[in-house]
């Protein structure tokens, strides 16, 4: 009996070293999977691209662990808050560089709609510090 128990010790010390030292987890997976889009966000300022960022974002934010949970999950809404806002002003998120159209289109509750949500998007700074930070430690994986 004292046998079984040293070997269940073991089995769960190793267990745990792993998963510390980045192995395989869920999360660490899901990072890992979502590495290049991760590296790449906002550099296509698309709504099918600002789509994929925001369904990674809650994809990792569903894994995370205890303390990043709430750093992805908010990530993941300040970015679909602009996928939301782009939709409710019925202009693409790819039109916005288009200064005529954007004059000759959104009206200034539009703006500021739209204002409101980027400036949420932008403001997450801590956010996105937190988790590069995590994964970093956790996955041993460095966002750029």
């Amino acid at each position: 009996m004292k046998r079984a128990s040293v070997a269940v010790a073991v089995v769960m010390t190793a267990a745990v070293t792993l998963t510390a030292c980045g192995g395989s987890n869920a999360y660490c997976d899901t990072v890992k999977g979502g590495e290049k889009t991760l590296n790449t966000f906002g550099q296509t300022r698309t709504d099918k691209a600002y789509q994929g960022y925001a369904d990674l974002l809650s994809k990792i934010a569903k894994v995370a662990p205890t303390g990043v949970k709430s750093d992805w999950t908010t990530l993941s809404a300040k970015t679909d808050g602009v996928l939301k806002a782009q939709s409710a002003v019925g202009f693409k998120l790819e039109d916005m560089t288009d200064t005529k159209k954007v004059a000759a289109t959104l009206k200034a509750a539009d703006l500021k709609m739209l204002n409101g949500a980027y400036t949420a998007f932008n403001g997450t700074t801590k956010e996105r510090a937190a988790v590069v930070k995590n994964v970093k430690q956790e996955c041993k994986i460095t966002l750029k």
